[in-house]
């Protein structure tokens, strides 16, 4: 299977799962097959449209022969060529841009990044749609993508979607009605961490630790954690009672957390994220 993809909107979140996809490493015949041979990225003005062709041109060749054509106002004759659309736009503009293509939409699959915008939504232009959540980490292939697809969309299109999409990262499989959860928790989640990052590191500079070491500290904390919950499995509350030393440093200091409200705090900012990522379709 040879075909087209067009990417509706390739600002950031485009530009990353671009990225991905032209940069997979070489598949077999058969997993090859489920790679486009033409990416054409369609955005609205001459200057978003170079952004994109600067970032080709630090592209070596694709390691599965794909060529990428950056475009700007051809959005309908680039859907016309293509049997697969990832929609990249922010949400408040995907209404506008589908309308503009919509006499030529039908029967291509649509994979949407816009948050918000539901399945049946989007079927109001194809049947087959797959919805995918995903992050900013994406663009260095460290991301999270969450995606559910209409009961229309088949197993080949679904393998299909899978291949294109995992290598941003980890991909997870779950029910729309998880969605709005998973654009606070994925979509927005680095926001979340990096705030936990910029408040350990200050927390140094604060201390006397320099800016530069801070931060390397901060970092590897942050890194070290996460890979050791998840290569032990274990629990982060198990693993963090095991950090903790009775009358020690640890728990005095997550006391004082708790008593400031930080796991509550960041509970409530998820949820509020989540609430929010609701009303972004209803826009």
């Amino acid at each position: 299977m040879t075909y087209t993809l067009t990417i509706l909107g390739c600002g950031v979140m485009g530009q990353a799962v671009l990225s991905a996809i032209y940069k997979a490493p070489k598949a077999t015949s058969v997993i090859k097959a489920l790679y486009p041979s033409k990416i054409i990225t369609c955005n609205h003005d001459e200057p978003s449209a170079q952004q994109v062709t600067d970032l080709i041109s630090t592209f070596e060749t694709s390691p599965n022969g794909i060529e990428v054509v950056s475009t700007y106002g051809k959005n309908v004759e680039a859907v016309k060529q293509s049997d697969v659309i990832i929609l990249g736009t922010k949400p408040f503009l995907a209404e506008q841009v589908l309308n503009g293509v919509k006499d030529v939409t039908s029967g291509k699959l649509i994979i949407s990044l816009a948050a918000g915008w539901t399945i049946g939504q989007l079927q109001a232009y194809t049947p087959s749609v797959s919805r995918v959540m995903t992050n900013t980490p994406a663009k260095y292939g460290y991301g999270c993508a969450v995606v559910s697809h209409s009961p229309q969309v088949t197993e080949d299109q679904k393998s299909l979607v899978s291949e294109l999409i995992s290598h941003v990262g980890k991909y997870v499989e779950l029910p729309e009605k998880n969605m709005d959860a998973a654009t606070a928790l994925v979509g927005s989640g680095p926001a979340f961490v990096l705030l936990v990052l910029e408040s350990l590191m200050e927390s140094g500079i604060k201390m006397g630790i320099p800016l530069k070491e801070s931060t390397e500290c901060a970092l590897k904390v942050l890194e070290g954690t996460a890979k050791m919950v998840e290569e032990s499995g274990v629990h982060p509350s198990v693993l963090k009672h095991q950090v903790c030393t009775p009358g020690g440093t640890t728990i005095a200091g997550l006391c004082v957390m708790e008593d400031k409200g930080v796991k509550s705090g960041i509970i409530r900012g998820v949820e509020e994220a989540a609430r929010v990522a609701a009303e972004l379709g209803k826009k």
